[in-house]
C-alpha cells in the first residue's frame, strides 16, 4: 500500500545554506535506497516536504525526522493512502519557494507569504505540484547502473525486430549537477 505525507516544519537557528543541501543530499540518497519519493519546498525558514512510499517506510522515516534536532514544530499535515505517486521521477525533488510565487500562495491559502501551517491538506498537495513545475533546482542521486531502452522507430503495429534499437540509458539523471552553478541557485533563493 502506497501512502503519500505531507508535513511542515521550522528551521532552527544555523540552517544555514551548506546544511540545508546537506540535508537534501541525504534525504535523496537515503529515499532511493527506501524507494521513498517525494518533495520539498523550503524558503531558508519552513520546511515543507511530501514523501511517499510503503506505509513501513513512511511512517519510520517521519518519526525519525520528528526527533531531528534541525528543525522544530514538525507538523502533520495531510497522510492518505494513494493509488500512485506524484513524484515517481525524485528520490527528493526540491523547490524555493520565493516572492516570485505570491500569486501561487494566494491560490491555495489565505496570505501571499509561504506558510504552510496555515494550509489544509489537499492544499499543501496541490502547491507542491505548481511548485514542481517551477522548480529551479531538482536532483536525484547520481547513481551508475543503466537501463536498456526499446526506441521505437515506427509505430507499435508495424514494428519489426530490425526496426527498434536499443541503448543503454542513466536510470537516474541530474538536471542540475551539484557545481557551483548548483550553489549559486541555492544561494541566491535561501539567502536570510
Amino acid at each position: 500500500m502506497l501512502i503519500r505525507l505531507i508535513y511542515a516544519s521550522t528551521a532552527k537557528e544555523g540552517v544555514d545554506l551548506h546544511e540545508f543541501k546537506r540535508i537534501l543530499l541525504q534525504a535523496q540518497t537515503n529515499n532511493h535506497r527506501r524507494d521513498l519519493t517525494g518533495m520539498l519546498a523550503f524558503n531558508s525558514k519552513i520546511f515543507l516536504q511530501a514523501l511517499e512510499g510503503a506505509r513501513d517506510q513512511v511512517n519510520d522515516l517521519y518519526a525519525r525526522l520528528i526527533c531531528d534536532p534541525r528543525h522544530h514544530t514538525v507538523t502533520l499535515l495531510g497522510y492518505k493512502e494513494i493509488e500512485e505517486r506524484h513524484w515517481s521521477n525524485w528520490s527528493m525533488g526540491f523547490a524555493a519557494p520565493d516572492a516570485n510565487n505570491r500569486a501561487l500562495f494566494l491560490k491555495y491559502s489565505r496570505q501571499s507569504t509561504f506558510n504552510p501551517y496555515s494550509m489544509r491538506a489537499e492544499a499543501t498537495e496541490k502547491m507542491l505540484m505548481d511548485l514542481a513545475k517551477t522548480t529551479i533546482a531538482m536532483t536525484v542521486p547520481l547513481v551508475e547502473p543503466t537501463a536498456t531502452i526499446a526506441i521505437a522507430t515506427a509505430p507499435a503495429p508495424l514494428l519489426r525486430a530490425s526496426a527498434i534499437a536499443t541503448a543503454p540509458v542513466p536510470l537516474y539523471a541530474t538536471p542540475v549537477a551539484h557545481t557551483a552553478m548548483n550553489a549559486s541557485i541555492f544561494a541566491r533563493f535561501l539567502k536570510k
